[in-house]
């Protein structure tokens, strides 16, 4: 009799601490940093700048491409042309040896300008190129980051759930062993424990998965156990129209797209420009020897002055140059217009996402969740009372645990759409841009 009642007074003080656990674990952090093993996104975008060989391959290309401009728009090498005449021509003046010529091509008018503005305008489409490429590396590592922050989180509330369960099993057994309870609870919770142990796995397995992503990113190996974290996001009230405004200005691939157009008018400009002819200029100096000749004879050392007009006789190709240059200033005329579709109809479906999601959140954190816990509460007072069954304890447990999991699910994908929508308009964070220009 003093061992049963010794065991209900347990078993009350044991049902006592799992009641107030369930608001402690929505207070406390998941779980504790440490400073040198925290990693920050802000950290990890700035090295990625500086540490990703691919975004260093494509600034390094787009800097030799920047030194083409000086290179195509100056005029060719003159060339130097030598003839030495083993059988001398005897003149009035005396035996020719040699003949010296300096020639220097000249292109039509205008033709090394354009040819300087075209390859201008590559280099800058390749910056701007460069740039879009980088903040595709930004998001990759977000959404790396922000998976690795949903899995820690969850992580957290899998060994909160287990440590409750091990406390449920310890009860379960003690009320076995006194004839107050049945061996199927014991089993039940040994169940649902490798469960969420089978879920640890799944969880550790995406967690190496988005870690080697981000050593890919980083190009360099991780700390073998790091934890990472997320300010606090407030809910956004959105305007598309404002948004898409920006991401007109802001989008680097907008402005790849207004470059390429200048650059397909300098092309046409060229292309035109075919059918004009080029030109070369020369100099001949003519060695002629010293000879007993009377003096009133001439050609002593004579200069010659020559020029070539190269004749475009071949039409038929160049009018295929023009004719490709006029194609390819409608291709980019029609990559702009999709290029414009695109961000308006990606823009209006983040907002709704976003708003979505929101509503979501608010709903878990502020209803399901509270609701659940106050459910829990009363579930764990009955089953202390013997009022309740087992199973009733264990459903409330494994509902609140749920509602915590889609919480976390939810959240990241908040995180995750306003990582896109800051890619689909160009900037490196929300904060980036004025507020009155995100308010409606």
């Amino acid at each position: 009799m003093i061992k049963r009642i010794f065991l209900s007074k347990a078993f009350c003080l044991s049902l006592f601490f799992l009641c107030i656990a369930p608001s402690q674990a929505r207070t406390q952090t998941p779980l504790e940093t440490q400073p040198d093993t925290l990693l920050r996104l802000t950290d990890l975008l700035i090295e990625l700048g500086t540490s990703n060989p691919e975004l260093l391959a494509s600034r390094l290309e787009t800097q030799e491409l920047s030194l083409q401009s000086d290179r195509v728009s100056t005029l060719p090498d003159p060339s130097i042309r030598a003839m030495y005449q083993p059988a001398p021509v005897l003149t009035a003046r005396g035996a020719q040896r040699s003949q010296w010529s300096i020639e220097q091509a000249i292109p039509y008018p205008g033709k090394l300008r354009l040819k300087g503005s075209i390859a201008y305008h590559t280099a800058q489409i390749k910056g701007f190129e460069t740039e879009a490429f980088e903040k595709d590396l930004h998001l990759q590592v977000k959404e790396a980051y922000f998976t690795i922050y949903r899995i820690q989180q969850q992580r957290a509330h899998i060994l909160a759930f287990i440590e409750r369960l091990n406390s449920f099993e310890s009860i379960s057994t003690t009320r076995y062993e006194v004839g107050a309870g049945i061996q199927q609870d014991i089993l039940k919770t040994q169940l649902e424990r490798n469960a969420l142990s089978l879920l640890l796995l799944e969880l550790s397995s995406q967690r190496h998965a988005a870690s080697q992503t981000l050593s890919r990113l980083l190009n360099r190996p991780l700390p073998t156990t790091f934890t990472v974290t997320v300010d606090s996001v407030d809910q956004l009230s959105l305007d598309a129209i404002h948004l898409f405004d920006q991401a007109s200005t802001l989008r680097p691939e907008v402005h790849a797209l207004e470059i390429a157009s200048e650059r397909a008018d300098d092309q046409l400009a060229l292309a035109l420009k075919q059918s004009r002819p080029d030109f070369k200029i020369g100099l001949t100096y003519f060695d002629i020897a010293k000879a007993d000749v009377p003096h009133t004879a001439t050609g002593r050392d004579a200069f010659g002055i020559g020029a070539t007009v190269q004749i475009p006789l071949h039409r038929r190709p160049r009018r295929a140059q023009v004719e490709q240059a006029r194609l390819q200033r409608r291709q980019i005329e029609a990559r702009q217009e999709a290029l414009f579709t695109s961000i308006t109809t990606d823009i209006q479906d983040l907002v709704y996402q976003l708003s979505e999601r929101a509503r979501q959140l608010e709903l878990l954190e502020q209803s399901l969740i509270p609701q659940s816990e106050i459910t829990l509460q009363a579930t764990l007072g009955s089953y202390s009372t013997g009022a309740t069954h087992f199973l009733d304890l264990l459903d409330s447990e494994r509902t609140l645990f749920s509602h915590r999991m889609h919480y976390e699910d939810t959240y990241t994908q908040y995180l995750l759409l306003i990582a896109t929508l800051e890619r689909a308009l160009g900037v490196d964070s929300l904060s980036d841009l004025i507020a009155d220009d995100l308010q409606p």
